[in-house]
């Protein structure tokens, strides 16, 4: 071969080896969620287009108390009604389907999640159990291996929360039970990975020692969503942005996406470990009366929702609201929300231009990536929020 064409050629893989690495210079984190399957329509696993993130987060296992796992789903998580994922020879549903997208994009890594708002209330009594986080440690990595995961997800929502059966010393469990994950996953071959879906707002994150937490973690998803919602009686008594980059004019000045990430990292988190959350979804208030714009308002309740009151998907706030509501962007928090006095309904929400202020952020400040809570929400197939972030995270400035 001429010296020429082997320069060529040599210089062009390098170009193209590069290229690939930056495109993943950031984590795009992307929830599925098992119920996706039964809805109507239903959403498989198969219809996500893996191009657009790096790492997939399967909602979720069930952890008792004791630390056994279990399937939360198992219809729709291996395709049939049996409960001993253990004793399985072969197996569909979403599993089997996350299984055949890891194949079909290389570069994707998943991950099984635990926890998350209905199934945290066993974490309390399993992290103060030494026994218990052996058997839960030893039990995720032999899942891993049965459904070929990639690492795990911890959403323990919250450590010291009573609602959830949280006792005081869980900030301390909490760390314990970490490290014994981290410990375990690490002495695997590959390597698991390890990550947590964390809070955002001050009285859930003060319950966490962040200090610890973040060696033993590849990396924190900051649920970075769901500061302000139609909950009457939480000290949310008007109308407010769910997700705002920067403080609100009215409202609690800590409840914002920059103030808890700059908290997180006075506490010694890494940058680079820390993932902010998108959400693509938007609440929904009902106000008591018309008035200009519906911003910081008085309100009587949630409004309606797409499956659950108050909560309305990306896609059906696209499709059935956008160009019917007046749009309106709040220059200092960098979001958008959606008012109609005719209906006397204010809506919360992240479009294009907030989804790419958000990512310019995580350059700005030398984040790790984003994940978006959750897949199913987006407008599909053409992904547009998905498109947008990856866009934005990827372009030159």
């Amino acid at each position: 071969m001429p010296a020429h064409l082997l320069t060529f050629l040599t210089l062009l893989l390098g170009f193209c080896h590069c290229t690939f690495a930056s495109d993943h210079a950031y984590k795009l984190v992307g929830y599925y969620v098992s119920w996706d399957a039964r809805r109507k329509p239903p959403f498989f696993p198969q219809e996500i287009d893996g191009n657009l993130i790096t790492h997939l987060n399967y909602a979720f296992a069930k952890v008792d108390a004791t630390g056994a796992i279990s399937l939360l789903a198992p219809q729709q998580d291996i395709g049939f009604a049996e409960t001993d994922w253990k004793t399985l020879k072969s197996y569909g549903g979403n599993l089997q389907a996350i299984y055949q997208l890891k194949k079909k994009y290389p570069h994707l890594k998943t991950l099984i999640s635990f926890g998350g708002w209905t199934l945290s209330e066993p974490f309390s009594s399993l992290a103060d159990s030494p026994k218990a986080r052996k058997r839960f440690t030893e039990e995720l990595v032999a899942f891993c291996k049965k459904f070929h995961f990639d690492g795990v997800d911890i959403d323990w929502e919250y450590p010291c929360f009573a609602g959830h059966g949280g006792r005081p010393q869980d900030k301390q469990n909490f760390t314990l039970l970490l490290s014994d994950i981290y410990t375990a996953a690490k002495k695997q071959k590959p390597p698991l990975l390890v990550s947590i879906a964390s809070p955002a707002t001050v009285s859930r994150y003060q319950e966490i020692e962040l200090d610890n937490i973040h060696k033993y973690v590849d990396w924190i998803n900051l649920m970075s969503y769901n500061f302000h919602g139609p909950s009457k009686g939480s000290g949310d008594e008007v109308t407010n942005h769910h997700a705002p980059l920067f403080p609100t004019k009215i409202g609690n000045p800590l409840h914002n996406t920059d103030t808890s990430v700059q908290h997180y990292l006075s506490k010694g988190v890494p940058g680079k470990k820390i993932v902010i959350g998108l959400p693509l979804y938007g609440r929904t208030y009902s106000l008591t009366k018309a008035t200009s714009d519906g911003l910081h308002i008085e309100y009587k309740g949630a409004g309606k929702g797409t499956s659950i009151k108050g909560v309305r998907s990306l896609a059906d706030i696209k499709r059935n609201f956008l160009g019917k509501y007046t749009r309106y962007w709040d220059h200092q928090a960098q979001v958008p929300y959606l008012y109609c006095p005719q209906n006397k309904e204010f809506i919360t929400y992240d479009d294009e231009q907030s989804l790419a202020a958000k990512c310019q952020y995580v350059k700005k400040n030398h984040l790790g990536g984003v994940m978006v809570w959750q897949l199913g929400w987006d407008m599909r197939p053409d992904w547009s929020a998905l498109r947008v972030i990856d866009s934005a995270l990827h372009e030159q400035n």
